[in-house]
């Protein structure tokens, strides 16, 4: 119960300051001198169901206050739930929490006989700034000053209520909310139904073969409609019944919770994959996409992709697509549409050259080398940018892993050069906006893994492919480059073209060894520290001259596809 003795243990505005990291001074100017006006930017954004909700923006020092309270009490929560030793599975709001979510929520109600959801009325603007206070100060848990509990309401609270966008408000409006969960679950727990809350989102569920009358039951229009004893523990809580959204669920019919089905198994609806479907084959046909039923109002290819990311999330929540199938073509529908929108976004609309290396460390020194190099070639550079490159370094993610089956090493290099041509197809691309080049190793693991191989046979080359030339030309507008051998025709890693005085240093006592075979934990440390904890830190001292003529192959690849046939 370390965070709640902190807050505990404070009286005044200074030591609130200190508890969450702030400078008494600036949260002083930002609560008694800062306008309230001033403190907030007001937006609108349409809700799913009609209508728009209204979004109170903090200012940046004052969101990063909240943010940081917010933490706080998340650590208050956490301390206590694990006080009381309450198991995810017993767990009542499911909203705004750690480790839980719109799913978690939902499976709680699956294959259930009758699903009953009711929705709050006006949720976070029910919650004013004497609620607020008057928690800190008269929880059991809490118990705080006064003039603490003052504090933190000043800092949560905008014109008298939880403000929708605040860092707060989602965390402080569970910790308000819990005593209506503990006594709509003490209904729910006598009439042996399910009780779960997502913020201002309530569903009672049970196998009975008659809903429990205590909690609700239908009308004479045949409108379901609380029991008064629900009603009136809502309203002893401070809030109220949005009675238009009330509604029941039947088995035979499709029930949902949160957004999610439940009929058998947390799902997605069918409606919304096919919307999804439909609009990524519109952005890869024309290279732009509309929200549904709005055909004036473009799609940002973010928004897709948020969409896309949260089906795969929920479809795929208890399957491991890891490396479970060794061929993409078997994957679910949901993964290749995912697939198809990332592989278009990534390989063929990207505005900048596409690099792909081997690894994650890699990415490192090519950005350092680009950003160091005052002779870097011009085409690699844009110090428009935030990251000063002209080119994109494709990121190796969970996603890019089980979706686009890369995850680096020459293994997936060799898969992904294997079906690139499918894969365009499948996106009927015949010209693109910028190239993609692999970069890989010029030693035994392009051999070893078949890379060279296959790019011989791709490119029906009488000559091995064994790094000699500059660059590869595989197909369409895809690239290999080797890292160059060495004055002697040697094999070279990319870790090769640093300096030695750089990877002659310590890390912990331990020295750098890059060989498996010979690698020993307990005196050596690798390619990752090497990367991150010394050629990242140090760059500004490190020369990286010795990377030039690698940066010349890649300039000199994105050259030759800016005069070829399949450039847009």
């Amino acid at each position: 119960m370390k965070s709640i003795v902190q807050l505990k243990a404070a009286t005044s505005l200074s030591d609130v300051a200190h508890t969450i990291g702030f400078k008494p001074k600036s949260l002083s100017y930002l609560l008694y001198v800062m306008p309230p006006a001033s403190r907030y930017t007001k937006f609108s954004i349409p809700k799913s169901s009609g209508g728009v909700r209204e979004i109170w923006a903090p200012v940046p020092q004052l969101k990063l206050a909240q943010s940081r309270l917010s933490k706080h009490l998340q650590d208050c929560l956490h301390d206590i739930e694990a006080e009381q030793v309450i198991k995810q599975d017993c767990v009542l709001a499911h909203g705004f929490k750690r480790d839980l979510s719109i799913a978690t929520n939902a499976s709680n109600h699956v294959g259930r006989q009758w699903v009953l959801n009711i929705d709050l009325k006006d949720f976070f603007p029910s919650i004013n700034f004497g609620r607020v206070r008057g928690f800190f100060i008269k929880n059991k848990h809490f118990n705080l000053h006064p003039d603490t509990a003052t504090v933190l309401a000043q800092i949560i609270c905008h014109d008298n209520q939880l403000p929708q966008g605040a860092p707060t408000s989602p965390v402080v409006s569970n910790l308000i909310t819990g005593l209506l969960d503990i006594r709509l679950n003490k209904l729910a727990a006598r009439s042996r139904s399910t009780y779960t809350r997502y913020a201002d989102d309530i569903t009672f569920s049970t196998n009975l073969s008659g809903f429990p009358e205590n909690l609700a039951g239908p009308d004479p229009d045949g409108n379901w409609v609380l029991a008064s004893r629900v009603h009136k523990r809502i309203k002893q809580s401070g809030f109220l019944v949005n009675s238009k959204k009330t509604r029941m669920q039947y088995r035979r019919s499709r029930q949902d919770v949160t957004g999610l089905t439940v009929n058998s198994e947390v799902g997605i609806k069918r409606e919304r994959l096919k919307i999804a479907r439909a609009q990524v084959d519109k952005l890869v046909r024309n290279g732009a996409c509309h929200a549904h039923g709005e055909p004036k109002q473009p799609t940002s290819a973010a928004s897709l992709q948020g969409q896309l990311a949260h089906i795969a999330w929920v479809k795929g929540r208890y399957v491991d697509y890891s490396r479970s199938d060794a061929h993409w073509k078997r994957e679910p529908g949901y993964v290749r549409t995912y697939r198809k929108f990332l592989d278009y976004q990534s390989f063929v609309a990207s505005p900048q050259p596409t690099i792909i290396c081997e690894g994650k460390t890699d990415n490192i020194y090519l950005r350092c080398s680009i950003n160091r190099i005052a002779t870097a070639p011009a085409n690699l550079a844009d110090k428009s940018t935030p990251t000063g490159l002209g080119v994109r370094l494709f990121q190796f993610t969970d996603t890019t892993s089980w979706v686009q089956r890369l995850n680096g090493g020459t293994g997936d290099i060799k898969n992904f050069v294997d079906w690139y041509a499918e894969r365009m197809r499948v996106l009927s691309a015949t010209t693109f906006g910028s190239p993609v080049i692999i970069v890989v190793d010029n030693d035994s693991g392009a051999k070893k893994s078949g890379l060279n191989s296959l790019i011989k046979t791709k490119t029906k080359s009488k000559s091995p492919i064994d790094g000699t030339h500059d660059f590869y030309h595989v197909g369409q507008n895809l690239y290999l480059v080797h890292t160059p051998k060495t004055a002697k025709g040697g094999d070279t890693m990319i870790e090769d073209f640093l300096p030695v005085a750089v990877k002659s240093q310590k890390l912990k006592g331990k020295t750098l060894e890059l060989d498996d075979s010979k690698f020993d934990p307990k005196k050596n440390y690798g390619k990752v520290p090497l990367a991150e904890s010394i050629v990242k830190r140090q760059q500004e001292k490190i020369n990286f001259t010795a990377f030039l003529p690698l940066l010349k192959r890649i300039s000199k690849a994105i050259d030759h596809f800016d005069k070829s046939p399949f450039k847009a």
